[in-house]
This record gives C-alpha cells, structure tokens and sequence, in this order.
C-alpha cells in the first residue's frame, strides 16, 4: 500500500459558507486550548506559591510548571495509538469534555491532587492540539494552510489574552481557586460550536487514519522536523515558565497586574502570528527558524537584563512575535511533510518533542537560577540562542541553492 499525497484533503461538507468556516476555525483553534491550559494558571502561580507550597515553594511551583508538560509529553505519544483508531474530530470532542472536568479540579485540590490534574490536563491537551493540526489538514487545502495556521495562532492568543486577564482578575476579586473554573467554561463554548458546525470525518479520511502499513517508516522519516521543533522550543518556553517571576520580583505585586504585562507577550504572539504568512513568503521557508531564533534571543537578552518595567514589557512584546513566528511555522512544516495517513500521529509527535523541551526548561532553569540568580539565567539562554540563529543563517543560506525560497519545495532529507 502506498500512503496518500500530502496535498490530499477532504473539505468539510457542514452546509452553509457561514456555518463551515466557523467550524473550520474553531477546530484550528485547538493551540488555544493547550496555551489556556497554561495561560489560565501563569498569573496565579504566586499566589499557589503563597498558600499551598509551604517551605518548598520554588521546588513545587517548578514541579507544577514542569507536570502539564510532561503530560503534553506523554499525551502527544499516546495520541499516535489514538489516531490509528479513532478520528481527529471525534479525538478532539472527547478531549474536550475531558478538558472541562479535569480542569475544575484544580477549584478544590490539594496540591498533590493539583500536581496529577495538571499531568492529566497536559495529556488531554497533547490530544486536542495534534487533532486540530490533523484536522486542519484533513479540512484546508494545502495553499491556504499557513494563512490558516497564522491566523488561528492570532486568534488563539487573542482568546489566550482574555483567559488570562480574565484568571488574573478572578483570582484578584474571588480567589484563586476560581480561576480554574475558567475550564470547563472554555470546553462548554468550543464543544457546542464544533457538534453544531462541524461534521463527520469522510470515510476516506477516517481510513487513512488507520492505516497501519508503512507508517512507522512515514514517522521515522519525519525526524528533522521533530529535532528542529526540540531545539527551538528549549528557548521558547523560558518566556512562559520565568516571566511572572520577573515581574514579581519587579514590583508588580498583584496577579491581575502580571497578567497585563503578559497580555503584551500575547499581543505581540497575535501581530506575528496573523503576519506569518507573509514573512514565510517574503523569507523562504529556510530562513524563517533563524529569523524565530534573532527574535527570541534578542528577547531574552532584554529580559535578563533590563532595569525597569519598561524595558521588561519590550522584552515581553519581543518574545511574544517570536512565539507568533514559531507555532504557525512548526504546523505548516507538519502538514508540508506528512502524508495524510500519519497526519494525527505526526502532529502528536511534534506536541511531544515541543514539550519535551518545555518540560526540560524549568527543570534545568530551577537549579541553575538558584546558583546564578533569574536574570543571568534568563540572558545566557538569550545569548545562546543568537549564536543558534548565526547557524541557522549559515543552514538556511546554504539550502537556498537547492530550493525555490518561495515554495515548499525543499530537499527530502531536510
């Protein structure tokens, strides 16, 4: 048996232009739910610290930022096995009412009970973002999918920006715990758009996902793609995991506040993400890591570095366009490579080797920051990443020989 094109896609036949491209965002939004199972919690994460992590509060908030990623770890290899059964929509429904009761816990756990929720949610979330990247390829042809990838990271942190300001004012005004509420709130809205909007895979689709010859090999020939998405996500995470203490240790005491000036790492996500599409274009696609590399090293640096809110909230913006360049990318290389018969695997693949990395950050970072300080820290990433991007200039210009910048087309080994 032979697997499929690449190009090959089935579009959705919901009735209705209006009704179809509703459903057709929605279920590309899926990023949205695995940043808000992060963003939701970023601007509260002192406060956790102040009443639940006792005398070993820096181990156990580390510990808490570090198990949802081991759990996107985890649940991205798990949904390999899913997807050669079940259907990327049917995988994206079920992880959303998953997604809803999972994330109340946290209203009224302990912290342990906190710590294996979060593991639980970073699994349910693997499964829904490898699905919508599946089902964005499954449902968008393929000279439309980096617009569609760039414009849903803008609109996944558009929403990112409201749940976290929204979790920062709740736990400000109500508590904390409340701001876990936030969850099942979320699944609610998206799982009522996608039953209305949305329909059935075709049996063609649902077919190519459970083919099973060939597809280890299919996988294993994917291996650049999953190195690239490792190396780059070590630095990525360090906005995410260190931001907030960097502004508490700034004097931005309340959590609504922290998630303001975090709201501009968003922001800035929205910008890039929604300009992607034509930064892929204007570059080539081989340029565009050293770009995501210049970016969030210049950022970092600024971060460690910075003396005052003012410059801590332009390292932030920074780091968010970075950000903004580098989810949309990593989705188009997905789909550019990967037959549509391992599409789900693949994209479940590349949810694990992302938060490999991310779950490596904080745990490296967290003995290291205690012997050299946050700051240093935080610049050294900075300054390793700029002699990454000098590398990749020298990677991106050396391949431009051998493919049209403009297209896709790019040699099969790289």
């Amino acid at each position: 048996m032979q697997l499929q094109s690449a190009d090959d896609y089935v579009e959705d036949d919901t009735p209705g232009s209006f009704r179809r491209s509703l459903g057709v965002a929605v279920l590309a939004i899926g990023s949205f739910l695995v940043g808000s199972m992060l963003t939701v919690i970023i601007p509260i994460l002192p406060n956790i610290a102040r009443d639940m992590a006792g005398a070993n509060a820096a181990y156990s908030i580390q510990i808490l930022i570090a198990v949802p990623m081991l759990g996107l770890v985890l649940g991205g290899l798990l949904s390999t096995m899913i997807f050669a059964h079940v259907s990327p929509r049917t995988v994206f429904i079920g992880a959303l009412m998953l997604y809803a009761v999972i994330g109340a816990l946290g209203a009224i756990a302990t912290m342990p009970v906190l710590i294996g929720s979060r593991l639980l949610m970073g699994m349910i979330s693997a499964c829904m973002g490898a699905a919508s990247t599946a089902l964005v390829g499954e449902r968008v042809a393929p000279s439309r999918r980096p617009r569609v990838l760039g414009w849903a990271t803008a609109s996944s942190s558009a929403l990112g920006i409201i749940a976290m300001i929204a979790s920062g004012a709740v736990a400000d005004h109500i508590g904390w715990r409340t701001s876990f509420l936030i969850f099942p709130v979320i699944a609610a809205v998206m799982l009522l758009l996608v039953l209305t909007c949305t329909s059935a895979s075709r049996p063609r689709a649902a077919a190519a996902a459970g083919q099973s010859v060939s597809r280890w090999t299919a996988l294993v020939a994917l291996w650049p793609l999953f190195l690239f998405v490792v190396l780059i996500n070590i630095t990525a995470f360090t906005t995410n995991s260190q931001s907030t203490f960097v502004l508490a240790d700034s004097g931005i005491a309340s959590a609504a506040g922290r998630a303001k000036f975090m709201g501009i790492n968003q922001a800035m996500l929205v910008i890039a993400a929604f300009c992607f599409p034509f930064v892929r274009k204007l570059l080539g696609a081989r340029l565009v890591p050293a770009l995501i590399l210049l970016v969030m090293g210049s950022g970092l640096l600024l971060l460690g570095t910075a003396q005052g809110i003012g410059g801590i909230a332009l390292a932030l913006g920074i780091l968010g366009a970075g950000n903004g360049l580098l989810f949309p990318y990593q989705g188009s290389l997905l789909l550019q490579r990967a037959a549509p018969a391992v599409r789900g695997a693949a994209a479940g693949l590349v949810v694990s080797c992302q938060f490999i990395a991310d779950a490596i950050n904080p745990l490296v970072l967290g003995p290291v920051i205690l012997v050299f300080g946050l700051r240093n820290t935080i610049a050294f990433i900075g300054l390793l990443a700029l002699v990454a991007c000098a590398g990749a200039v020298v990677v991106g210009l050396r391949y431009l020989s051998n493919t049209d910048p403009r297209t896709d087309q790019q040699p099969a080994h790289g």
